[in-house]
């Protein structure tokens, strides 16, 4: 009773939120109890995919997000790919506020499993504890804390102000770790079953299943999408997760793997712009064509991106190497059935780099004398998105 006393009184000078600012998603139910414990639960539907396939996939997230990095902690404790089972450990902060003078944030620790099965993942986010301060040797579980029981008045109406920024955060962060296993597995978050979708800050900007399709020509398997409505942080998506750059049509086309590009808005119109170095193969049916796509895929396409970089089409046939489906866009250019996004591109712009337009000196030391990219940019057709 004492520590739960003095914890209180630690947290009434503090950040606290305005009741009419506590979104519903919050409030009753938000912070599901099972047996006695906070469990956050989720099952991730990937019918298309093995047991094998869902396992591999979340093994490298999971090695991934899980990692020591910037004052956080983690790590996969248990993996075991017959059983289909792996087991994590996290340690970070939940800030509530930061500023200039005030730092206000709680250090919790929690536990993620995976039951990995044909089609599905089951994910459990439990065992959550916090030390505030952050400091504290004392832990406090959430069982203790951000509970129905615990954070809310006795209608149900409102949360307890000292307590509603642990449930809120911690709500967040189960809603965030969902959605990294979600697109793992190349599924688009939508709602989470105990966790709604919080405000778009954080990737991906909105989720494909809540995105309205935009009506005309068909691709199977794929609805269509308006250019404002791409989901995701295009700059992870580029620098981490990499796409496929396809060039070409029926009669003659190859992808190459690529990290350079971006999204913007140029004449008044939608753009994609991406750079091919002129020793690619795809480099010259880009520049003879008219139209191309850009492709994104998820971890489980890693190793198809891999082989996609590491040889060329003049030798090989990349398309089989890599285990890649082609399929025709409405607008005749290329792309493969195994990306979670297309984005279908007519050119609008191409322009070799020039030297001497380099402001960076580093950068201009470093590729004087080289041959350098031709930058594309392409007015976006079609976006379309599973």
């Amino acid at each position: 009773m004492m520590k739960r006393l003095l914890l209180i009184f630690c947290l009434l000078p503090a950040f606290a939120f305005a009741q009419e600012e506590v979104d519903s998603k919050y409030m009753t139910g938000a912070v599901p109890v099972v047996d006695g414990k906070v469990m956050f639960k989720k099952e991730i539907k990937a019918p298309n995919l093995s047991k094998d396939q869902i396992f591999d996939a979340v093994s490298a997230w999971a090695n991934s997000r899980f990692k020591t990095d910037k004052g956080n902690w983690g790590q996969v404790a248990y993996s075991n790919k017959e059983e289909g089972q792996i087991a994590c450990y996290g340690s970070e902060y939940l800030v509530f506020a930061d500023k200039t003078f005030s730092l206000d944030r709680a250090k919790t620790n929690y536990r993620v499993n995976f039951v990995c099965s044909p089609g599905k993942c089951v994910m459990e986010i439990t065992n959550i504890h916090y030390l505030y301060p952050e400091d504290s040797k004392d832990r406090l579980a959430a069982e203790d804390w951000i509970t129905d029981e615990q954070a809310m008045n006795k209608d149900r109406t409102k949360l307890i102000k000292r307590i509603a920024k642990f449930r809120i955060k911690t709500v967040d962060l189960a809603e965030n770790l969902f959605e990294g296993a979600e697109k793992s597995l190349g599924v688009q978050p939508a709602t989470a079953q105990n966790v709604p979708t919080p405000p778009a800050v954080a990737p991906p900007a909105q989720a494909v299943e809540n995105i309205a399709p935009v009506s005309g020509e068909a691709l199977q398997g794929y609805k269509r999408i308006a250019p404002d409505k791409i989901p995701g942080n295009i700059i992870k998506m580029l620098s981490e997760d990499w796409m496929l750059i396809t060039g070409g049509n029926n009669e003659k086309f190859n992808p190459m793997t690529a990290s350079w590009g971006g999204l913007g808005y140029l004449y008044n119109k939608p753009v994609a712009f991406c750079f091919i170095s002129p020793a690619r193969y795809t480099y010259d049916l880009m520049d003879n064509g008219d139209t191309y796509t850009l492709t994104f895929y998820t971890e489980t396409y890693r190793e198809a991106l891999n082989y996609c970089g590491h040889n060329s089409g003049k030798d090989a046939d990349k398309v089989k190497g890599a285990g890649l489906t082609p399929v025709t866009t409405p607008s005749g250019s290329k792309a493969f059935s195994e990306a979670w996004m297309i984005i279908e591109c007519r050119k609008m712009i191409s322009q070799t780099i020039n030297i001497d337009g380099i402001s960076d000196p580093e950068l201009k030391k470093q590729w004087s004398g080289k041959a350098m990219h031709k930058m594309f940019i392409g007015e976006i057709l079609n976006v379309w998105v599973k």
